[in-house]
């Protein structure tokens, strides 16, 4: 019998819910994590998380705050975790710059919908989405591969791009 795989998510708003619920949906065991409280208890009885809080063996931690949280949200993420870790902001270059664990890898999911929130969490949101990882200088191999694998896994096409040029496009 196998050990289903284990994986985080902060933020659970549309892009948050819609990763949660595919990963559930595909057998993974899925913590959440939200500013909102309420918000956490509502995707577990919608079964789009196991449980709330963070668990720091998942093998990944997708990180869905605001743009403007990300740095310090991917940094605690990294301190509280052992798995890889990868965000889905708009914007990469400042944050790549900041982060410089070989344990990260930013990405943005080309991904959305007119819905907000858990209510438009849809697990098929990212089949045949681009789904950009803006590797840096300190992102391991392994940690890209990691990453690129599950965002496959979710139904994406992988595009590696450096972050000053994902910006600019």
């Amino acid at each position: 019998m196998s050990t289903a795989r284990r994986a985080n998510v902060t933020g659970l708003g549309l892009i948050g819910g819609s990763i949660a619920r595919a990963l559930a949906e595909r057998g993974w065991q899925v913590r959440g994590e939200d500013h909102d409280s309420a918000r956490v208890e509502r995707a577990e009885r919608m079964g789009i998380i196991t449980v709330g809080g963070l668990d720091p063996q998942a093998e990944i931690t997708f990180v869905c705050t605001p743009v403007l949280a990300l740095a310090d949200e991917v940094k605690r993420v990294l301190a509280e975790t052992r798995g890889v870790v990868t965000d889905v902001g708009s914007v990469k270059g400042a944050l790549c710059a900041t982060i410089d664990d070989p344990r990260f890898v930013g990405g943005h999911p080309m991904a959305g919908s007119e819905l907000e929130g858990l209510d438009g969490a849809d697990a098929s949101m990212f089949q045949g989405a681009v789904w950009v990882l803006t590797p840096s200088a300190h992102t391991a191999d392994t940690t890209f591969s990691a990453v690129a694998a599950i965002v496959a896994e979710l139904g994406a096409d992988v595009v590696a791009l450096p972050a000053e040029r994902h910006d600019q496009v």
